[in-house]
């Protein structure tokens, strides 16, 4: 289940790269290229069978640090289309950010316990 939310999270990394953030701000493309190299990493402890390491968790917890920022960039832009009254072209933003944001944490939680299920 890691490895293809691994695969996954890469997927919609690049989809929403491609999407949403071509002309974005140098943080976003951060957050987006840590996800993408975080999974990469998972994914190469997967295939050798390592157990993952202290380096694993700190990379996963700036993901979710910047699933925090998804969440507040989502939660801005609900807010703004409440106000003017339009959601024409932003539900596919909401939808695919949302998704994101829910793989995300759903990797880390399970490369947690993942984690503690070698250790014991």
């Amino acid at each position: 289940m890691l490895k293809k939310l691994s695969y996954f999270n890469i997927a919609l990394a690049i989809a929403y790269l491609v999407l949403y953030l071509l002309n974005s701000t140098s943080f976003a493309m951060i957050g987006v290229f840590v996800v993408i190299v975080f999974n990469a990493i998972v994914l190469k402890h997967l295939e050798k069978d390592q157990p993952f390491k202290s380096v694993h968790f700190v990379i996963g917890a700036t993901n979710i640090f910047f699933a925090g920022f998804m969440t507040l960039w989502v939660s801005h832009i609900v807010i703004s289309s409440i106000n003017y009254h339009y959601f024409g072209n932003s539900w596919l933003y909401i939808l695919l950010t949302s998704i994101f944001i829910l793989s995300i944490l759903s990797h880390y939680i399970l490369m947690l316990r993942d984690a503690r299920r070698v250790n014991q």
